[in-house]
């Protein structure tokens, strides 16, 4: 029904209201289904209603409707960034509200151009609503990737990630896959719902051919769960989690007693342990420039007689001096012996982009830092194994992650400080994140946050080890590593470059058939 029908009618009004409701409901079971709801089921039919919704509706109507429920969901599943923005970016509440309706806006587009193509696409067409509807959310959500420097948070298949047979597709698809199994049941259920007046055969058929899909998928992740290679060698590490509030981590006149934290948790780790990690700028100052402080991070190696792994703002002085977000690695001599300066910044946060355009934002936002990009993806060396390290945001791309093991990595470590998001369930989320890159590439993942949450993860995805929020913590494992990843790491975005082209293949028959259609009439 198109607008200015709904305007002369009552009824149609309700009708679109009514579809409204649908929309929003598909935005509220959406948000539910990710942590801290963690009601990941939810995930299986939480786009049943805006599906069934779009039946009918002309391509206008079903993206607004799809905007409807990416807003929803975005507004109920990110609320952290009012408090990131107001208590560390020092912006006034309404500023920081605005923020947020903005990026949920942002981010609900990607479903409203969801729900224009599903409108394409017709249910009559079986096996290719089916596939179109699930290639077209794969190929979205691999475009918010990289689109404006990339922000594929809370991607739909992180909703699995305890559901360990099911996300060990990721090995071959990445997070992708998870993400198109779960929109290939919403859209057989919907479809199912929709023919179910017409033809029970009908409705049932494509429920049926997804379920024997969706066996198939456990099954083969069950299998891959017990056939773990026999460990050629182990590795014993320990993460350190210092807790130490936002608000005065960066006062020089703390920086003693947080190093005085970090040394006491430190000798509290396991005395065989083979790496020490420290979280993300746990060191407060310029590691390389010398002092007091730092001979004691240096002493504190020699001491437990473990290579160190901590994190630290680093300075390069010449002309202008540069400002990196790194991590360095300390041997047991007590020597810096290897640096990896972050890649893939966060915008807005250690970077303005467009500085010269936004000029005013540094003014907006005092929290904003001014840090600037590394460019090699350096792969640590312990006697025990190789590793590669993730710096806070960079662990939810998962392109930058396999290139780590490709290059030669282990194992992963990711260090972050995710007292930005306060106790929000954003440490959640992003622990959700970090557990499928350990899938996708078959290695075990290190986490040390600053207030939590720090985890040991297997290569099944598995949680083996989890900290608090807010508390000191010292969590220990053995790993065995493994070499050579799995057959993402070695091809890549493969399965989401052809979820890409098989929905923009489906939607231009799509277009062509309807042509036809309207020149025979």
């Amino acid at each position: 029904m198109d607008l200015a029908a709904a305007r002369e009618s009552p009824l149609a009004w309700c009708v679109m209201v009514s579809r409204g409701g649908l929309a929003a409901l598909s935005g509220v079971l959406l948000a539910l289904s990710f942590p801290r709801f963690d009601l990941a089921p939810l995930a299986f039919v939480a786009l049943i209603p805006l599906l069934v919704g779009l039946d009918g509706v002309p391509a206008l109507q079903g993206t607004y409707l799809g905007i409807i429920a990416g807003a929803v969901f975005s507004l109920m599943s990110i609320p952290w960034v009012v408090h990131t923005m107001t208590a560390y970016g020092g912006l006034p509440l309404p500023v920081g509200v605005l923020l947020l309706v903005a990026l949920s806006l942002y981010l609900a587009l990607y479903v409203g151009v969801f729900a224009f193509g599903v409108t394409r696409l017709s249910p009559e067409g079986g096996l290719g609503y089916l596939v179109g509807a699930a290639t077209l959310w794969v190929g979205l959500e691999y475009l918010r990737t990289f689109l404006l420097t990339g922000f594929p948070w809370n991607l739909l298949g992180y909703t699995q990630y305890r559901s360990l047979s099911i996300i060990q597709v990721a090995s071959i698809t990445g997070v992708y896959g998870v993400s198109f199994l779960l929109v290939l049941v919403n859209a057989a259920v919907a479809l199912a719902c929709l023919h179910v007046r017409r033809s029970a055969r009908q409705a049932l058929m494509p429920v049926l051919g997804v379920g024997v899909l969706l066996i198939g998928t456990v099954v083969f992740g069950m299998g891959r769960r017990v056939s773990a290679e026999i460990p050629l060698r182990e590795i014993r590490v320990s993460v350190v989690q210092g807790n130490i509030e936002q608000g005065i981590k960066w006062d020089p006149g703390f920086a003693g007693r947080t190093i005085a934290v970090y040394d006491r948790l430190t000798r509290r780790a396991d005395r065989e342990a083979d790496l020490i990690v420290w979280p993300e700028t746990a060191v407060p100052f310029f590691l390389r420039e010398g002092g007091p402080l730092t001979r004691r991070v240096l002493n504190l190696a020699m001491e437990v007689q473990a290579p160190l792994l901590v994190g630290s703002p680093d300075r390069v002085s010449d002309a202008s001096p540069r400002y990196y977000n790194s991590a360095f690695l300390i041997s047991p001599a007590g020597e810096i012996v290897q640096k990896y300066d972050k890649m893939h910044l966060v915008p807005f946060g250690e970077y303005v982009p467009l500085s010269s355009l936004l000029f005013f934002v540094h003014k907006m936002a005092a929290g904003i830092g001014d840090f600037s990009a590394g460019e090699a993806f350096t792969v640590f060396e312990t006697p025990k194994g190789r590793f590669g390290v993730l710096i806070c945001f960079e662990t939810i791309f998962p392109d930058q992650v396999r290139r780590y093991v490709l290059a030669g990595a282990d194992f992963l470590v990711n260090i972050t400080n995710d007292a930005w998001f306060g106790d929000s369930a954003a440490p959640y989320q992003h622990l959700s994140m970090a557990a499928l890159r350990a899938v996708e590439n078959g290695v075990y993942l290190v986490r040390a946050a600053n207030t939590g949450i720090s985890a040991l993860v297997a290569p099944s995805g598995q949680i083996l080890e989890q900290s608090d929020l807010f508390v000191e913590a010292v969590l220990s494992a053995t790993m065995a590593p493994r070499s050579g990843g799995t057959f993402y790491t070695r091809r890549g975005d493969l399965f989401a470059w052809g979820s890409v082209l098989i929905s923009l293949f489906l939607l231009a028959s799509r277009r062509r058939a309807g042509r036809k259609e309207r020149r025979r009439r």
